[in-house]
C-alpha cells in the first residue's frame, strides 16, 4: 500500500539452493531456518486434521455448496463438472449430483451412499463407483475431489510430465503425481485405487481428469491448489528456460525433516 516500504521475498532456500537472499551468511541462515519452521508448521497443521464424528455428520452437507462455489471462483470447476465427496460412515459417503451447476448446488442436492446404494430419488456423480473403491480400499483416505482444472489438464491431456518438484511446499505435499491411462476410472477398475496412496495423494487421468485425496475436504482442497497452482507455475514459466528441479537428494533432506 501507498507509504509502505517494500518488503523483500523470502528466499525458497529449503532444497532450492540457487536460489538465495543476498545479504551476510547469517541472513542466509537466519531466512532458511524461517522457511524450514514455516514448512514444519504447515505439514503439522495438515497431519492433526482429524476425521471426527461432527466430519462425519450428514449436517456436513453444506460444506459442499461453499467448496463448490470456491472451486468455480477460482476456475478450478466448471459448470456440473468436478466431483467432490467424503466418508460418512465406514465405507458409506456424500457425493455431488450429476447435471446440477456445482456453483448452484444446495445441500439438498447432495446424495447419499450407504451400502453401496444411492439415496432414493437422487442422481449421484457418474464417478461414484470410482469413489466407492477409493473410500474401500483406502481407510485413510476420507475426502475425495475429481475435476478438470486448466492446467492439470495441460499435462493430462499432453506428453508433458507433471514435475512438482518446484518448491519445498509442493513436494511436501503432493510428492510425485503419476498420470494413469485413460479407462482407469470405469468398470471396476483397481489401477486407480492402487496407484493412490498416503504418500501419492493425486495422481492425473490420461485425457480425463485430476483426482485429489485427503482427509478433512479442506484439506484435499488445499492439495488441490497446490497442484494446478504448481502445473501454473510450470507453464506460464516455460519461455524463461528449462526447469532445475528439487533433486533425489534435496528430496530425501525434505522427507527426512518433514515426512518422518
Amino acid at each position: 500500500r501507498h507509504g509502505e516500504r517494500a518488503r523483500a521475498p523470502v528466499p525458497l532456500a529449503v532444497g532450492m539452493p540457487h536460489q538465495r537472499l543476498v545479504g551476510t551468511p547469517r541472513n542466509d541462515l537466519v531466512a532458511g531456518e524461517q522457511l524450514t519452521g514455516a514448512l514444519q508448521q504447515a505439514v503439522e497443521r495438515q497431519r492433526q486434521v482429524h476425521h471426527g464424528a461432527a466430519h462425519r455428520s450428514l449436517h456436513g452437507r453444506p460444506a459442499y455448496r461453499h467448496s463448490g462455489q470456491r472451486a468455480c471462483s477460482q476456475g478450478l470447476m466448471t459448470s456440473s463438472y468436478g466431483t467432490i465427496s467424503r466418508r460418512w460412515e465406514g465405507n458409506d459417503f456424500l457425493i455431488t449430483p450429476t447435471d446440477v451447476p456445482r456453483w448452484d448446488m444446495q445441500p439438498k442436492d447432495i446424495v447419499q451412499i450407504k451400502d453401496g446404494k444411492r439415496e432414493k430419488g437422487k442422481l449421484p456423480s457418474r464417478s461414484t463407483h470410482l469413489h466407492q473403491l477409493i473410500y474401500e480400499t483406502h481407510p485413510e483416505i476420507n475426502s475425495i475431489i475429481l475435476t478438470q482444472t486448466p492446467y492439470l489438464m495441460a499435462f493430462a491431456a499432453s506428453d508433458a510430465v507433471f514435475n512438482v518438484r518446484t518448491i519445498p511446499e509442493s513436494w511436501i505435499f503432493l510428492q510425485d503425481v503419476y498420470t494413469v491411462p485413460f479407462g482407469g476410472q470405469f468398470n471396476g477398475s483397481q489401477m486407480i485405487p492402487e496407484r493412490l496412496s498416503k504418500n501419492s495423494p493425486a495422481l492425473l487421468v490420461k485425457n480425463d481428469c485430476a483426482i485429489v485425496t485427503g482427509d478433512k475436504l479442506l484439506q484435499t482442497f488445499d492439495y488441490l491448489e497446490v497442484a494446478e497452482f504448481s502445473a501454473k507455475s510450470l507453464i506460464m514459466s516455460a519461455s524463461l528456460g528449462q526447469l532445475v528441479p528439487i533433486n533425489d537428494e534435496q528430496v530425501d533432506e525434505l522427507r527426512a525433516a518433514f515426512l518422518k
